[in-house]
């Protein structure tokens, strides 16, 4: 019998933003925008003092536009504070994800076949939690599963079908609404399909690497 293949963990791959696209340019042009008026220095003394011009830091301080790493050191040096701080709310600014059924995105991860999707719910973006959902239809029974291992820990809970699922040496028999809690670095995953169809949500949580 051949050793199970290893499987990529959903948490080890970059993964596309959800929400809207200018959330840390605004983050960023808020601090920005704080800090000058904190220092008591007009649109035109930053311009002067960091040789960028009032129109771009105009819209730099209303999220319009992704300054470059260059001109954050500029708008820093000259408003005499660190780059890191114009991050600090960012964690704090992120809107909610609401996605509708069936709009999750699809994503490929290991095992990922035309009998195996996976459908992305959302994910953090920052912060020192990491937490993914994910929802995971699976419509071939004969499909050979790899084995996943990664960091954190792990939530599946059965939406509908019936499964076994393997943990280290454990097989846990899945039908609709059972659920399993686990320390994510003990290998596992679906061991074999027993119905036609089988769905399931699974929330994975790791440190920030």
């Amino acid at each position: 019998m051949s050793p199970p293949k290893k499987g990529v963990s959903i948490i080890d791959k970059e993964l596309p933003s959800f929400g809207s696209n200018k959330q840390l340019e605004a983050s960023i042009g808020k601090q920005v925008r704080n800090s000058r008026k904190g220092a008591g220095v007009t649109l035109q003394q930053l311009s002067k003092q960091s040789f960028l011009s009032a129109s771009m830091l105009s819209k730099i301080e209303n999220g319009q536009i992704s300054a470059s790493l260059k001109t954050i050191q500029l708008i820093c040096h000259a408003l005499n504070i660190s780059i890191s701080s114009l991050f600090q709310q960012f964690d704090k600014n992120v809107e909610p994800t609401f996605v509708k059924s069936g709009d999750g995105l699809t994503i490929e991860r290991a095992g990922t076949h035309d009998g195996r999707h996976y459908q992305l719910l959302g994910h953090t973006m920052g912060g020192q939690l990491k937490v993914e959902p994910c929802l995971i239809t699976i419509t071939n029974r004969n499909y050979e599963f790899p084995e996943f291992q990664h960091h954190g820990v792990e939530f599946i809970y059965m939406l509908k079908g019936e499964m076994e699922y393997f943990y280290g040496t454990k097989i846990f028999h899945f039908v609709e609404g059972d659920s399993l809690y686990f320390d994510s670095e003990t290998p596992h995953g679906p061991k074999k399909i027993l119905s036609k169809e089988c769905q399931f949500l699974a929330v994975i949580c790791s440190a920030q690497s």
